[in-house]
């Protein structure tokens, strides 16, 4: 006799559900391009631009979720990579639809990694002795807090 798993019909059930355990690193690092040459480092510093990379992954195991996000900032003085995990538990084992797990990482999981992953850059350049670059405040209409067009008003 097989369990029937729940399934989960919207953002905000899963949100009431789910329950920050644990904030995990995965990686913090960081590298100056000045210095020693070393055939490795080419690929990063070919291109000076500045520019930082976002990726977020998910995964549902058992009653834990895991919303993983990785920042790699590349300057022209340095490479910083921040990966960044916020663990959240559920009471029971759930389904969740594709389009929900993902609403739930940009909505809910990234607010909670994104100020772990802004610190963990920060840190590794001030390590390397570099500029700090900083990542821009999460913006609430790419996440879809607020609609297109909207913006915020109110702040001075």
């Amino acid at each position: 006799m097989s369990a029937v798993v729940r399934e989960i019909s919207s953002l905000e059930e899963l949100q009431k559900l789910a329950e920050l355990l644990d904030i995990v690193y995965y990686e913090v690092s960081g590298r100056r391009f000045d210095g020693f040459d070393q055939p490795d480092d080419e690929g990063d510093t070919q291109d000076c631009r500045d520019r930082a990379d976002i990726q977020l992954m998910q995964r549902m195991e058992g009653t834990r979720l895991s919303v993983r996000t990785r920042a790699t900032v590349v300057t022209s003085e340095g490479r910083m990579v921040a990966d960044v995990v916020a663990v959240f538990r559920t009471p029971e084992p759930l389904s969740i639809p594709a389009p929900i797990a993902k609403h739930f990482a940009e909505v809910i999981a990234t607010p909670v990694t994104r100020p772990y992953l802004r610190e963990a850059i920060h840190q590794s350049a001030v390590r390397l002795g570099i500029a700090a670059p900083l990542l821009s405040v999460l913006d609430l209409e790419d996440v879809g807090l607020l609609p297109a067009g909207a913006g915020v008003t109110g702040l001075s």
